[in-house]
């Protein structure tokens, strides 16, 4: 599947998407949106993952190290910019979901609780991983 830049924009479409090819980020900055890419190619564990999201997202210092916090700060993103919502892409996302599914399963679950709540805002929020 491809993916519109312009339908990303758009609060409540579809939140998850997997993808072959890239995502070019500025395409999808220049509509307004926040877009935030990790690598997970490092990634082997639910640690590793939830140290790349707050990384990423740059998490406030509270942030617990949790999937519980995970979907707190998912919901706040009050600390950075997204006119129009905030789109998450995770390159080389096959090596987590082979190393761990079940965090990769999490992290799916998380954004689209998050994409749901944002999308109450007339925000868009989505998960893009990048196989």
């Amino acid at each position: 599947m491809s993916l519109d830049p312009s339908d990303l924009a758009l609060p409540g479409w579809s939140c998850l998407h997997f993808v072959t090819e890239p995502i070019e980020a500025t395409e999808l900055e220049a509509l307004g949106l926040s877009v935030t890419t990790i690598d997970a190619s490092p990634i082997e564990d639910p640690p590793g993952l939830l140290a790349g999201l707050a990384a990423g997202l740059a998490f406030p210092e509270y942030f617990g190290n949790n999937w519980d916090a995970v979907d707190e700060c998912l919901r706040d993103l009050s600390w950075g910019p997204g006119d129009l919502g905030w789109i998450l892409i995770v390159r080389n996302a096959d090596t987590i979901w082979r190393a761990d599914p079940v965090a990769a399963g999490a992290l799916a679950m998380a954004c689209q609780e998050a994409a749901r709540h944002w999308a109450e805002h007339a925000l868009a929020f989505h998960l893009i991983f990048e196989l």
